[in-house]
């Protein structure tokens, strides 16, 4: 089967990441699989061929590109999928020079996707299918009537992440992974704040903060200054970075949100989880309210925002009460529990199912959840 991704994003963000890890199994599984986007700059890319997956890039202001056009009829994909909300307007103007089917993923509620182009009726009318990777994404979907049908898909992670042993508490080596842009930095920005008073309290502590954004100059003088006055280089500002499995193999202790807290489980490492409304290390207990907010990343009882200290009091705690046989029992126990819903060896073979409802017409209404 040829499968076109469309990618509209010029940046490493969850929505790109996720076009990475199902573009790389279905390409595995056997399929052609390409991903058309208007990148410019550091990105997935290198990544994704490295995979076998090929890339029609080219910088456009615009989606009305006549050179995507032609690519895209060259490549005659039999089905397109794309995200709900930047991605979607060119899909929908390749579905009509290709004639393929559009298969749309929400990974954000519909308040985030429901703008000109993109809203409600533009979705159903330029769609054959929806699908989401979380339930209770889909549930709201399901509230929805549509022509056709909706589908849960997994993301699939778990080969795409390499477990190494867990570090022994010395070096304290924190990794904050995510943005530093906009509501999501507020806790890693009150973090780099307070580092001078967690480095006297914790003579061995290294922090990394790996990820791109409008805030990073920011974080980079700010890590400067804390470094200078230290004496010693113990923060440092890696910026975007597109394979986090080296940052976890030198991490103690992860701070990360969304699916970087799902990597990092992954990872074999223990997760202090910072989103818009969760602040807190995961433990087993924690899971149920974990997957149904997507780790924090989509409500909950604490605006991060309003909160930030949090953190870094997070931190001084899981440092505290550090047990190494204990803290090794508790990561293996998450990592066995988040496996399952993020596990890619049934992937390809649900994504050929959906296909033949779609293309036969069968469950032309309704949820096929699986």
């Amino acid at each position: 089967m040829r499968i076109l991704f469309c990618s509209d994003a010029l940046i490493v963000d969850g929505v790109t990441s996720f076009v990475l890890h199902l573009a790389v199994t279905l390409r595995k599984g056997g399929h052609r699989v390409a991903v058309l986007g208007r990148w410019a700059g550091k990105g997935f890319q290198s990544r994704l061929r490295e995979h076998g997956v090929e890339i029609i890039q080219c910088l456009s202001p615009t989606v009305g590109n006549a050179w995507f056009d032609r690519k895209a009829a060259a490549f005659a994909p039999e089905v397109i999928v794309t995200d709900s909300r930047r991605s979607f307007p060119l899909a929908v103007r390749l579905k009509r020079v290709t004639g393929a089917k559009v298969f749309t993923f929400f990974l954000d509620h519909l308040e985030k996707t429901d703008r000109k182009g993109r809203d409600v009726p533009s979705l159903i009318a330029g769609s054959d299918a929806w699908l989401s990777a979380e339930p209770p994404i889909l549930e709201r979907l399901e509230e929805i009537p549509t022509p056709f049908p909706k589908f849960l898909l997994r993301r699939p992670l778990v080969h795409m992440v390499t477990p190494t042993p867990l570090r022994a508490r010395e070096p304290f080596r924190v990794l904050c992974f995510g943005r530093l842009s906009g509501y999501k930095s507020a806790g890693p920005w009150a973090l780099m704040n307070d580092a001078l008073a967690l480095k006297k309290e914790i003579p061995s502590l290294q922090l990394v903060f790996v990820g791109g954004g409008w805030r990073s100059a920011l974080f980079r003088f700010a890590a400067f200054r804390a470094n200078l006055d230290a004496g010693e280089r113990f923060i440092r500002v890696a910026g975007t970075q597109t394979d986090p499995n080296p940052w976890f193999e030198e991490a103690t202790l992860v701070c990360a949100g969304s699916t970087s807290a799902v990597e990092a489980a992954l990872a074999f490492r223990p997760v202090v989880v910072f989103t818009g409304f969760w602040i807190g290390l995961l433990t087993p207990e924690k899971l149920d309210a974990a997957f149904a907010s997507y780790f924090g990343e989509r409500s909950g009882t604490i605006s991060v925002r309003q909160h930030p200290e949090l953190l870094s009091a997070e931190i001084r705690k899981v440092y505290g009460e550090w047990e190494q046989g204990r803290m090794e029992e508790m990561v293996r126990i998450v990592r066995q529990q988040v496996m399952p819903s993020f596990d890619d060896a049934s992937t390809v073979e649900e994504f050929e199912r959906i296909c033949r409802i779609v293309t036969d017409g069968a469950g032309a209404s309704g949820s096929m959840a699986s």
